[in-house]
């Protein structure tokens, strides 16, 4: 079938939900810029069913009227509302009906226990929201209380891979209801298609019923919803998130936030300036530094820890907040950078360097991990297995997968001790990358974006994730230690290559993989061009990084990135503990097979290296970074894509029989030489407006019509370098941009809940 996404922005959900259907149907995708865009794409894509995996608007009712529309909602039938999720994280068990009554109980010493099971709803678009004929629900047991479980890693996990799953049962409904109907109607089979469709294709109405019993039952087990009573709760607001130190719990706040995170936060100011705050780790048994503490706003921070902060609650234990952003003020229309905590405290200027050193906390000197619950993103289990080799499981769990200078240095500690341990009497027999709730997302742009220079931050950022990649492909195969990367989460960009550059690479069936660094503007390092030229071979892999597509496991396993799958969920460690012991039980085996492909000697590494760092450098100083700095300020301020890219949009791509393409993938994006014309360009476009004013109706209407074709002809990289040249952040000049998601940052004075959770 021709499938048709409408939705907010391409998360984790749209892509996940994207590779499991490509395989089998034709599947475009449209932002939903606004009801123009959204009205014309399903114009040119002419779907049978039209796909909402994470949308935050309305869609257009002559949208929904004409197509099957199915809109995904991130709770059970008769769950509806824009902050379902948050109101699950907060505590709402369903018990309480009225929700002024339900946040007064929240809001309470004591907690509720919450819900046990929660569940995904694919219905029907009508014009009431989150009410229209169910197709297919699934539910899935739940810990509120999980330590680390955010909002965004909720979404991410449980409920993507639960939408998935409804949403394909819910699309074989459909297509079993348009076969019954026709046969109903027609009496034959053939008799359902038009004369011009292909043999077997299936007419979709948006007439088509629903079974009433997909609303009741769920598709695994056929079992009513477990999890209560639900309800359509209002919005969440800001003021509902905020907590108090001095009556609320750890237990209390750590729900506040993380059901805020890692979007939009929770709005607060306790330190004194209002700040979105993120994280919300409970600290039970916080080790004390020998300086006392010190007193910020309304809050005691009793210790700092690897730019995080940990705060005194009422109960006697602490919360550690991890990253702060500055909120929204009328005068900005883009976001502030979400920064490490103590980096933000400095910039507001309530908390000094001086302070942060004192109040360190150390961790175990040998990496362990505490049994109390505490903050920590590194952390490496030593495990002898059956056969007496001795495996290293390096943990790295940093935030949304971006790894900043400082965190990078930390791994390289850690990958360091790991080395220092390895001798001849006890040996490192495998060292395995564990990743965390994300794999790796590479370097960490919001770092960069807030550093006073961007440019050298990136230089920095990116040189300390090199050294992290050079330990695995020089220093651990010196001394014959297999390197396994086990992704278990999603990862991008560096983080591909991270991973890629170990012996073997382990993938979970759900991580999805964006090894292309092009959509930031970034040609990219980590030794990628010895990594996945060895592994993809070169016209493979340069392929794949052109195409700057979400792969799944299957796909990356047939491109040479991925060498072994297992199911994802609760068996996956226990799967890649196995197989690790299975890989080193053979005492012959200390390569990968993609190694034998390609020289890793000192003086290849060195060559790789100068060679991607000249390329990143052009990227951070040259007349081409501007294509960097823009897009990262995009990414990082959550601005508002103008369209939606062609290697999504494929119903776009062809018109009038030609194809156009998107800039990135043209040989001109990496020309430098290009974008030193620009302002000869730009000079040029200018005088045309000036004759477009000063001539007469011919010769205007002759230029009007040239600025438009100019428009649709994407490979006109010339206009798009306008828009960057125009868009780049300049000293002391405010960039004015419209946020992806209004909804979810308002000034001050009035600040929202989103709807559901974005990954960012």
């Amino acid at each position: 079938m021709k499938i048709l996404f409408l939705c907010t922005a391409h998360n984790s959900l749209s892509q996940r939900l994207y590779l499991a259907l490509a395989g089998t149907h034709d599947v475009s995708i449209e932002y939903a810029l606004s009801d123009e865009v959204m009205i014309s794409a399903v114009a040119l894509a002419q779907p049978d069913i039209i796909i909402c995996p994470f949308l935050t608007t309305l869609v257009p009712k002559v949208i929904y009227e004409n197509y099957l529309t199915l809109i995904i909602h991130p709770g059970p039938p008769g769950d509806a509302g824009p902050s379902s999720l948050d109101y699950l994280l907060l505590g709402d068990d369903g018990s309480v009906d009225d929700v002024e009554e339900l946040l007064s109980q929240l809001d309470s010493k004591s907690c509720m226990p919450g819900r046990q099971f929660w569940g995904v709803t694919v219905l029907q678009a009508i014009e009431q929201f989150d009410a229209g004929p169910v197709w297919a629900f699934e539910q899935f047991p739940i810990d509120i209380d999980t330590p680390g479980l955010t909002k965004s890693g909720f979404y991410r996990g449980a409920v993507t891979t639960t939408a998935v799953a409804a949403t394909l049962q819910a699309i074989r409904r459909i297509k079993d209801a348009a076969i019954s109907t026709a046969h109903d109607f027609a009496g034959s089979a053939k008799q359902y298609t038009t004369q011009n469709d292909p043999p077997n294709t299936i007419t979709v109405s948006p007439h088509l019923r629903a079974d009433s019993k997909y609303g009741l039952f769920s598709i695994a087990e056929n079992k009513p919803f477990l999890g209560g009573k639900v309800h359509h709760r209002p919005l969440l607001k800001a003021v509902a998130r905020d907590f108090d130190l001095s009556r609320h719990t750890a237990q209390q706040i750590s729900r506040r936030i993380r059901c805020a995170d890692s979007q939009p936060g929770v709005l607060s100011s306790v330190f004194g300036p209002n700040l979105y705050l993120y994280g919300g780790c409970i600290e039970e048994d916080i080790t004390p530094s020998l300086y006392p503490g010190v007193d910020v706003g309304r809050v005691h921070i009793l210790a700092t820890r690897n730019e995080a902060v940990c705060i005194r609650t009422a109960d006697g234990k602490g919360i550690w907040i991890t990253h702060v952003r500055p909120p929204k003020t009328k005068a900005k229309t883009a976001l502030c950078p979400k920064v490490p905590a103590t980096l933000g405290l400095e910039i507001a200027g309530v908390l000094d360097k001086q302070d942060v050193m004192r109040l360190e906390s150390p961790l175990p000197v040998n990496w362990s991990r505490p049994k109390a619950t505490t903050f920590q993103e590194v952390w490496v289990d030593f495990i002898t297995d059956t056969n007496g080799n001795t495996s290293a499981y390096l943990h790295f769990d940093f935030y949304n997968g971006a790894m900043s200078t400082n965190q990078c240095s930390h791994l390289v500690d850690a990958l360091s001790y790991i080395i220092a341990h390895h001798t001849p009497k006890h040996p490192i027999r495998t060292v395995v990358l564990m990743g965390g709730v994300y794999f790796s997302n590479g370097i960490a742009l919001n770092v960069i974006e807030e550093a006073s220079d961007p440019a050298t931050e990136s230089w920095l950022n990116i040189n300390r994730i090199d050294d992290v990649v050079h330990l695995l492909l020089h220093e651990y195969p010196k001394r014959d230690i297999l390197t396994v990367a086990a992704v278990r989460g999603n990862a991008a960009a560096g983080g591909v290559a991270l991973a890629a550059a170990c012996d073997y690479v382990i993938a979970g069936s759900n991580a999805v993989l964006n090894p292309a660094y092009r959509a930031i503007g970034l040609y990219g390092s980590e030794y990628h061009t010895i990594s996945y030229y060895g592994r993809c071979g070169v016209a493979r892999a340069k392929h794949i990084l052109r195409a700057m597509k979400p792969i799944s496991p299957p796909q990356a396993q047939g491109f040479g990135l991925v060498d072994f799958i297992f199911p994802s969920g609760p068996e996956l460690d226990t799967c890649i503990r196995y197989h690790v012991e299975m890989l080193t039980k053979n005492s012959e085996l200390k390569r990968g097979p993609w190694k034998a492909k390609v020289d890793i000697s000192s003086a290849t590494l060195a060559r790789a290296r100068a060679i991607e760092l000249s390329e990143m450098s052009k990227d951070f100083w040259s007349a081409r970074s501007g294509r960097y700095h823009s897009r990262r300020f995009d990414f990082v301020r959550k601005v508002k894509a103008r369209q939606t890219p062609l290697r999504f949009a494929t119903h776009r791509r062809v018109q009038n029989g030609v194809t156009y393409h998107d800039e990135e993938e043209l040989d001109s994006f990496d020309d430098v030489s290009y974008y030193e014309a620009l302002p000869k360009r730009l000079t040029s476009d200018a005088l045309r407006a000036e004759v477009r004013g000063e001539t007469g109706f011919m010769v205007a209407k002759w230029v009007e019509e040239e600025q438009m074709e100019r428009g649709h002809r994407r490979e006109s990289v010339a206009l798009e370098m306008e828009q960057v040249t125009a868009n780049i952040a300049l000293p002391g000049v405010e960039r004015r941009a419209e946020t992806v998601f209004s909804c979810y940052y308002k000034p001050v004075d009035g600040p929202l809940t989103p709807p559901t959770s974005p990954d960012c």
